[in-house]
């Protein structure tokens, strides 16, 4: 059997932890709204869309525990970050570069310490602007604390669990990764998620 009794547990626990953040998230959209509005429609897919992302995670988790091969784990890991997509649809979309980018900086933690850093910086903007907006639409109040606690809390979660997707390939000690190979496929990543960060900041208003 490939995936081992534990491993279907693992899963099954990932599914309903995915579930209940789903449901926080949704109330949590609800509490930073000036006008909130609910419908069965969004908020059911609100919470498919977490579960099947921490569902994802999960297997993937999983799998690579017990997958010993660069080319597997190459091809778990894809799916892995097209299986992560339907959670950056909508007003999720506006969080894609900053998951990006921190999940990198902290799950490749082979990276040059400078690149790095500069990830987590660039990272941090629409967070940082979102939280200016929850402070420009309720002012400064300890709901708005909390509105941006929550907020933070959700997104470090989402980083925390898509670690098995963003974490190199391991075989014991050794992280098999070519250093040229790999700084510049994360220097056009970087192109590319500033690009989508433009995109996302300039043409997308968040809510």
């Amino acid at each position: 059997m490939f995936v081992s009794q534990r491993g279907w547990k693992l899963v099954i626990s990932g599914a309903l932890g995915g579930a209940v953040l789903g449901v926080v998230a949704r109330l949590w959209m609800r509490w930073i709204s000036t006008d909130p509005e609910f419908t069965w429609g969004g908020t059911i897919g609100i919470v498919i869309a977490f579960t099947f992302f921490a569902t994802t995670q999960t297997t993937i988790y999983v799998l690579r525990r017990r997958v010993r091969t660069r080319r597997f784990t190459s091809v778990i890991r894809g799916a892995g970050i097209i299986f992560s997509l339907p959670l950056f649809t909508a007003a999720g979309a506006i969080m894609f570069p900053t998951v990006a980018l921190t999940s990198i900086a902290l799950w490749q933690n082979k990276m040059d310490r400078k690149v790095r850093i500069a990830l987590y910086g660039i990272g941090s903007i629409i967070p940082i602007l979102q939280i200016k907006e929850f402070v420009s639409n309720f002012g400064w109040t300890i709901a708005t604390v909390g509105r941006a606690t929550l907020f933070l809390l959700i997104y470090l979660i989402v980083v925390i669990l898509i670690k098995p997707t963003v974490s190199p390939f391991k075989f014991g000690s050794e992280i098999k990764v070519a250093k040229g190979r790999r700084n510049t496929w994360v220097i056009l990543f970087i192109v590319l998620v500033t690009l989508l960060f433009l995109f996302f900041t300039i043409g997308i208003q968040g809510n």
